[in-house]
């Protein structure tokens, strides 16, 4: 890595350091949390709490993806709770009841 001019205070020869790049313009976006539900629904389905003990089925869209979480195009709202945890246990039930 090279800097323009001096060398930031802190920062030594060898040193590792973690960084978040950001490429492209920045924009606000619904996000969810990567989990493990992806890899028992590719991201086409989610069970969102609906506030009655209950957790239902609602087909979602996403759209990019980094290391923490996706970009939600259509089927969540803001304030939406998903349960993001692995679905394997779930079957095919279309909703969960959460006693």
């Amino acid at each position: 890595m090279e800097f323009d001019g001096e060398t930031p205070q802190g920062i030594r020869r060898g040193q590792s350091l973690r960084m978040r790049i950001e490429l492209g313009q920045s924009s606000e976006e619904l996000l969810l949390p990567v989990g493990g539900f992806y890899k028992d629904t590719g991201g086409n389905w989610v069970f969102v709490l609906d506030g009655n003990d209950r957790a239902v089925r609602r087909d979602v869209r996403l759209g990019r993806k980094n290391s923490e979480n996706f970009e939600v195009l259509e089927g969540l709202s803001s304030g939406d709770r998903v349960i993001t945890s692995s679905y394997e246990n779930f079957g095919n039930n279309e909703v969960l009841i959460l006693n």
